[in-house]
């Protein structure tokens, strides 16, 4: 599709301009959108997602403004095309004339798909922000803070058994869809008949879920073992194949040679450790993960809030992250993108969540003083006998027990999750200490990991307890009721679409209404102070 030069209107059409300006109060956000609606967007914005041939597009600005106003009111893509053609508040922020029918609903889950395809996802939320620069309000160099809460993803749940189930069906619908040739000449058609229709284990017996679990995995892995010999090349890295894959090897272990009954035998795998952040948990949103964070769990995703801590508060930054992820491993990513963008703030207010000696010392690096609160020593040794109460000699690379002993080894390791440190270990002298089996029970002594950014976290805990950085700390919490709204009257919680790349663009979407509500409720105040003053004077 191409992108039409005339099809915007930069005036308002005259009758829509005449009843709007009558029955819309200055302050309505839909007339104040549609007066300065030219300072945010233009049709060169949209000109790389179109072609320069072929059929007229509906106009991206049209289309990109009834997005924001369903964001707005957190309506449907039916109910939103239907009030683009009946609001009349729309049509003038929409520069069309009152008898405009305006467009099929399908035409807002397109113009989405095309703002994904070109990497377009943060288009309109940049331009809300640039708009709230322009106006004064956003401050260079000001305080920010962030936090985070869960996005409940497009997913039923299902038992073992039954995404056992849904997996070979989605596996077998795609495949037949892409090489049907091959599918009819090589799928049973018992095969296809018992796996191509969804199924419930809720009547089943605890013996019969086991026997058909195992039979699900074996005809699995005949599945992909067939597919692997003689399917089509072009199917074999399909993504629902390697779904099934994964899934597959997330339940089953396989042994390597044939039993007696000529086929590979199949195994529950047992449940390790780490496992279940890669789990997944549905066939067909193959990205949402299963989590829990204070007794609560959940199936989806994260969604990560940055806003200005100002009186008026603007987004800054939206992200979805998987839910597995923790806090700390996405601020680096959010403190990047507002450098990128020229919105880097002097103080970043965070949550413990988000607190590392690694995001502390990346933080000043970046020239951000990151505030938080650092978390305690989590050993479980009694007082007196933690790590902090251990005396460290960098210099001279031992350390010195509350009881006097010196360690003997100082070796730099880094941890199985990449984190740098030293490992000190003291020696099985500790057996005759007087605090042993308080400070330790090992034979082989104490031992302790100190943590490569030692200095940050040690300097961040004593300064922590000290009422001034309280204070600092003081307007962090207000990012709570942000994250509030967003859930309550934009739909924030529940995930739209299926795929964390379109729930990223529902997120970007939500921050570009939220501010654009922002910015003109600060824009009526900054009018009515003025009045005021021109009043007092």
């Amino acid at each position: 599709m191409s992108l039409q030069e005339d099809c915007w209107q930069e005036s308002i059409p005259k009758e829509t301009a005449r009843i709007g300006q009558i029955i819309l109060k200055e302050d309505n956000l839909y007339r104040v959108l549609g007066d300065g609606v030219d300072k945010i967007l233009t049709l060169e914005d949209f000109a790389h997602l179109y072609s320069t041939d072929g059929r007229g597009a509906i106009c991206p600005i049209i289309l990109s403004l009834v997005t924001l106003f369903q964001y707005v009111e957190n309506l449907p893509d039916r109910e939103a095309a239907s009030l683009a053609a009946v609001r009349l508040d729309w049509k003038y922020a929409m520069h069309v004339p009152v008898e405009w029918l305006g467009f099929h609903y399908s035409t807002l889950s397109n113009y989405r798909g095309r703002l994904l395809e070109h990497g377009a996802e943060r288009l309109l939320f940049e331009k809300i922000l640039d708009w709230i620069v322009s106006e004064g309000f956003l401050k260079k160099q000001g305080k920010q803070r962030t936090d985070s809460t869960h996005v409940l993803g497009k997913v039923a749940v299902l038992s073992r058994l039954e995404m056992l189930w849904e997996t070979l069906r989605v596996a077998l619908r795609t495949l037949e869809k892409a090489a049907p040739a091959w599918y009819e000449s090589a799928i049973p058609a018992t095969y296809h008949e018992y796996y191509s229709v969804r199924q419930s284990d809720w009547k089943l017996n605890q013996e019969e879920v086991q026997k058909e679990t195992r039979q699900a995995g074996q005809d699995g892995y005949w599945l992909l073992d067939h597919l692997q010999e003689s399917g089509p090349e072009n199917v074999q890295m399909l993504p629902e194949i390697e779904t099934l894959k994964t899934v597959l090897e997330q339940t089953f272990t396989r042994s390597k040679d044939s039993g007696g009954g000529g086929g590979r035998k199949v195994r529950l795998r047992s449940a390790k450790r780490g496992e279940c952040k890669q789990k997944v948990i549905s066939p067909h949103e193959a990205q949402t993960r299963m989590a829990k964070k204070r007794g609560k769990g959940w199936r989806g995703y994260k969604l990560q809030v940055t806003e200005t801590a100002e009186a008026t508060a603007f987004l800054t930054d939206v992200r979805i992250t998987d839910a597995t992820t923790d806090d700390s491993e996405v601020l680096t990513a959010s403190q990047d993108q507002l450098i990128a963008d020229g919105r880097v703030p002097k103080e970043h207010l965070v949550d413990q969540g988000y607190v590392s000696g690694a995001n502390l010392a990346g933080s000043e690096k970046r020239g951000i003083q990151l505030l938080g609160l650092m978390q305690g020593d989590t050993s479980g040794k009694p007082d007196g006998f933690r790590q902090e109460d251990f005396i460290i000699d960098w210099e001279q690379e031992v350390v010195h027990c509350p009881e006097g002993a010196t360690s003997h080894l100082w070796q730099s390791r880094v941890k199985s999750n990449k984190r740098p440190g030293i490992y000190v270990r003291f020696s099985p002298s500790c057996r005759q200490c007087a605090a042993w089996g308080i400070c330790t029970t090992s034979e082989q002594g104490r031992t302790l990991f100190l943590n490569g950014y030692h200095d940050f976290i040690t300097t961040r805990r004593a300064e922590q307890q000290t009422a001034d950085f309280c204070e600092k700390l003081k307007p962090r919490a207000a990012v709570e009721g942000t994250i509030s709204m967003l859930v309550r009257k934009h739909g924030a919680r529940h995930a739209r679409y299926r795929g964390r790349d379109k729930v990223n663009l529902q997120a970007q979407l939500t921050g570009a209404a939220v501010n654009l509500k922002r910015l003109n409720q600060a824009m009526c105040d900054r009018r009515q102070n003025s009045h005021r003053m021109a009043i007092t004077n």
